[in-house]
This record gives structure tokens, C-alpha cells and sequence, in this order.
């Protein structure tokens, strides 16, 4: 019988620590008046609880797209679109 690989028990042990913390939204949006969480706080949370774990995850990026637009009063607006792909590895088999 092959083993499982350690890389299922890993993400059920990062979601269940997600599910219980959470990730609050503790930015603010002033403009629209609406919280939310950004991209740098969802990584450093998710870094420490996946290092805990030892799971591994290697992004790739697909592509990228940048689009400038002009605001209301006339300045450069950049928008950006990145398609991602992420692998989770588990440090103990590297399954």
C-alpha cells in the first residue's frame, strides 16, 4: 500500500489553523468606506502558518497584463492583472 503524501495532512492542518484565526480585514478603504483585508497581510499570515506545517508553496506567474487608464482629474491610473499558479509541497516527503 503506498503511503498518503504528507502533503494532504499539511493543508488540512494550514486550513484548520485558517479557519479557526482567520484573517481579519483591518484596512480601510476612506474613499467607498468599506474594510478590507490586502494581498500583504493574507501573505504574512498564511507564511507563518504554513511554515508551521512545513508546507511549501511555489507560485508561478502565467501572465501579466497592465492597463493605464486616466482618473477624473486627469492623472495615470495603472491597473494590472496577474494570473497566478501555486504548487504546495510538503517539506517532510516533498509530495
Amino acid at each position: 500500500m503506498t503511503p498518503t503524501p504528507k502533503v494532504y495532512a499539511a493543508i488540512a492542518a494550514v486550513m484548520a489553523d485558517l479557519s479557526s484565526e482567520g484573517i481579519a480585514k483591518t484596512g480601510k478603504n476612506t474613499q467607498q468606506g468599506y474594510a478590507f483585508r490586502g494581498i500583504d497581510q493574507v501573505y504574512n499570515t498564511l507564511s507563518s502558518v504554513l511554515s508551521k506545517h512545513g508546507l511549501l508553496m511555489l507560485p508561478k506567474a502565467l501572465s501579466r497584463e497592465c492597463v493605464e487608464r486616466q482618473t477624473k482629474s486627469g492623472g495615470a491610473l495603472f491597473y494590472s492583472t496577474v494570473h497566478m499558479e501555486f504548487t504546495l509541497v510538503a517539506a517532510e516527503d516533498w509530495s
